[in-house]
């Protein structure tokens, strides 16, 4: 039976969405740094929450240096958040090879004789190969952590591509040989922070993600690559000709 939620705990929840919110105000010059933000009544009333959870967000903030609340003169905007550097997300197989060139990363795990988990009603972009081997790889930039990666790669070609995985990312591995992929797509949708993502990246569970589901198939039709990708949404962008 899944436990309920106390009143503590969704106040809590609450006031970390609240708090993001703001968070944002900020950053987009909602509101300015230096001008005053609306009194805590006024929240409250805008955001139909209670008046605790709205004070917990603001001192969430005035912890971070952002706001600083003030006696009898309201609450003021004293500084920018931090803004990551944004990457343009891959739309295009060379694009994605030259994207690992961008980032660092560290392979959490690897696992033998595994079969990647294409989410229920997803159509089956190619033939399963019997076996594959897995990678759970966690990306940087800097000492940020904004990406994790879920990739298996048909277990064949593992000992072929072993060397150049130990410095590359399984796209930049292919990319070398350009016979080993006649078609590849790539599948984008928000996902909400699971456990795993919450561990390794370290983000509140639910938090939206850029998710991006690719696929790789050889001439044969056999999936070479699969990949589940999903990243802290401020990271990546996407920019797309809309006259081609």
């Amino acid at each position: 039976m899944t436990p309920v939620p106390t009143a503590s705990q969704t106040r809590d929840k609450l006031h970390l969405q609240l708090a993001r919110l703001f968070r944002n105000k900020i950053a987009t010059g909602e509101w300015p740094v230096g001008q005053s933000i609306p009194t805590v009544e006024e929240l409250e009333a805008l955001h139909r929450v209670s008046r605790t959870t709205v004070r917990m967000a603001v001192h969430a903030l005035v912890d971070e240096g952002l706001l600083e609340t003030r006696k009898r003169g309201g609450t003021r905007v004293m500084g920018q958040p931090y803004k990551p550097p944004s990457f343009l997300l891959p739309t295009s197989w060379q694009e994605l090879v030259a994207f690992g060139e961008q980032i660092q990363q560290i392979t959490l795990h690897t696992a033998n004789d595994c079969v990647p988990p294409i989410p229920s009603g997803f159509p089956l972009p190619g033939t399963l190969a019997p076996a594959y081997v897995h990678f759970l790889r966690v990306h940087s930039h800097g000492d940020a952590r904004f990406c994790l990666s879920e990739l298996y790669l048909e277990q064949e070609l593992y000992p072929k591509l072993q060397e150049q995985l130990e410095r590359a990312t399984l796209a930049q591995a292919l990319g070398n040989d350009s016979g080993q992929i006649a078609t590849a797509r790539q599948y984008l949708s928000v996902v909400p922070a699971d456990e795993l993502i919450a561990e390794h990246l370290g983000v509140p569970l639910g938090t939206p993600l850029m998710q991006a589901l690719r696929w790789a198939c050889n001439p044969q039709g056999l999936i070479v690559y699969w990949a589940k990708v999903r990243f802290i949404s401020q990271y990546v962008h996407m920019e797309m000709d809309l006259l081609k």
